[in-house]
Formats: structure tokens, sequence, C-alpha cells
């Protein structure tokens, strides 16, 4: 009998197919952390009542907002300054970072950070706080809670950034302040429901097609899919974005004739488009992984390990991960 039998056995049982009456492997969720729309009813087991994981939820939303609205609001502020013609893109990027890193209190204190830190706090605490609601009213279906989470935080994200970027038009455009045109609010909120489309419903078909057509693995597929199809729907929503800005700083009444509309558009497309998709790397990638991993990591469940106390206390106790020896 070979002297490493019972090795082998254990091996032969992991990667065997699971049996009638044995619990089959749990599939791994922890890329699923970056899928903003990604809500399987077995990826947590919260164990905390509602009026302890309330304020958890919340505090989670605005510590994965933090994180993400440095570097947007310098991407959304300057592409309103390089639309109006206030400031070139990358010359008020360099600004902008430099006034992050020299005079952090200005910067963060200031209406570009301030204003796009409440619209992804707004989003992610909606998303938070439907699923604590879902949990509350024990919704196991995975197709129901996607539904209702993206719809609620769906409405949010659109509402807030319709908010949001009409004041962003009214601050640092290059006319006096005056109410929002309807056709701007109107293509602020075509623009924003194609990215909404794009992220819920095209990038999960396309994964889909990777996944049977082509055999690429489920959490890749959808990974990729996930950052890369709302991403090129940037390049059809960019033309949008600057046409909106542009009627605010331009309206009818300024007799802007229609191949002054199109040469601004076409000036300003690469970097528009370009921008625009980089950032929904941090928006919907870093924003929706950070905000994850802090629920995770500070409300309790059924694996306290993953608790952030519980694994800063395995790492202090002596002897922790060593291997007993005969």
């Amino acid at each position: 009998m070979p002297a490493d039998l019972p090795g082998m056995l254990n091996s032969m049982l992991a990667t065997s197919p699971a049996t009638p009456g044995t619990e089959a492997p749990k599939e791994d969720h922890s890329i699923r952390a970056f899928l903003f729309g990604d809500s399987h009813a077995d990826s947590h087991h919260f164990l905390e009542k509602a009026w302890e994981r309330a304020p958890k939820e919340i505090a989670c939303a605005a510590a994965a907002s933090a994180l993400v609205s440095p570097l947007v609001s310098i991407i959304d502020k300057c592409l309103v300054q390089e639309i109006s013609g206030t400031s070139q893109f990358m010359k008020a990027i360099g600004q902008q970072t430099k006034q992050m890193i020299v005079q952090p209190k200005r910067f963060f204190g200031g209406l570009s950070f301030s204003l796009t830190f409440a619209v992804y706090f707004g989003t992610y605490a909606v998303a938070n706080l439907s699923e604590l609601a879902m949990d509350m009213n024990k919704v196991k279906d995975d197709e129901s809670r996607k539904t209702i989470k993206v719809a609620a935080s769906g409405v949010a994200n659109i509402g807030l950034l319709l908010w949001r970027d009409s004041i962003f038009a009214r601050v640092y455009s290059n006319t006096s302040p005056r109410p929002t045109p309807m056709r701007t609010l109107g293509l602020f909120a075509v623009r924003d429901m194609s990215t909404m489309y794009a992220t819920f419903y095209l990038a999960p078909r396309a994964a889909e097609y990777l996944e049977k057509e082509h055999g690429v693995e489920s959490n890749t597929a959808e990974l990729s899919m996930a950052l890369t199809i709302p991403a090129a729907i940037q390049i059809l929503t960019a033309p949008l974005h600057i046409h909106a800005l542009d009627f605010y700083s331009r309206p009818a009444s300024a007799n802007v004739t229609s191949a002054d509309r199109w040469s601004l558009i076409k000036k300003d497309f690469r970097t528009v488009s370009f921008a625009r998709s980089f950032r929904i790397l941090p928006a919907f990638g870093i924003g929706s992984f950070s905000n994850n991993k802090f629920r995770e990591l500070f409300i309790r469940q059924d694996d306290e390990n993953l608790l952030l106390t519980r694994r800063i206390t395995n790492m202090l106790e002596p002897g922790t991960g060593a291997t007993m020896t005969a």
C-alpha cells in the first residue's frame, strides 16, 4: 500500500464530482466583489439585527465613496472646464491633482469633491440598505435581489448625478449661472441610463456569451465584461455629454449653428470618451469592491474569521497558523 494513500484519497475526493447526498463545493465569490450589481443570496449571511447593521452599512458606503470620489471628481470637473473652454483638460488635471496633494484641506473641502462624494455615498448607501431590507424580508431569489438592488441604486445614482452635473455646469462653465435647460438635463439622463443599461444588461449578456460560446471561465467573463462594456458605451454617450454642457454654455438664444456644435463635439470627443471610459474603473470597479469588502470586514456573519477584529486577533495570537509537529 502506498505510504501517501490518505493524501491521494483526499486529492481524488477534492476533484471528483459531488455524489448524491453530498454537498457540492461552494462557488468562490471573491472576484464578484468587483461586480456592483451582483448580490448572490449565499454570498453573505449577515447575522446582525437591522438597528445594529444599518449604521455599519451607511459607514461602509461612506468609506467606499471616500476612496472613489477624489479621482472621479477631478476627471468630471476638468471635463466641464475643457468643454466650456475655461481650461485645457490635461492642464486642469495637473492643477487639481497638485491641489489635492499640496492643499488637501482645500481640495477635500471643495465643491467638486463634496458633491461627488454625495453622489457615490448615496448610491452605495441605497444599494447596501436595499440588501438589508431584502435580508430582513428574507428575499433569497438571486434574480429578485439583483433586480431590486439595481433598480434602487440606479435611480439614486442617476438622480444624484443629474443634481451634481447641473451644479457643475453652473459653477465651472464660462457663462453666468442660470437654470439648467431641460435639454441638458435630458441628455445627462440618457447618458447615465445608457451606462446603467450597459452595466446591468449588456455586460451580463456578453459574459454569458463568452462563457457558453468560447468557454471563458465564469468569474473572468463577468468581471471583464463588467468593466469593458460600460467603458465602451462611453464612446457612444460622449457626444451627448459634450452637447449637454455646450448647450448650457451656449443656449439656443446664442445663435450657435449646428456646424459650431458639431465642431466642438469633434474637438473634444477623444478626450471626453477616454476620460469617461477611464472613470468607470473607480466608479463601478474599485468602489463596488471596497464597499463589499468593508461590509465583509465590519458586519458580523456566519464566518466570523472574515471580520477585521477576528483577523487582527488571529494575527496577534502566538502560534496561530503554526503546524503541529509530532
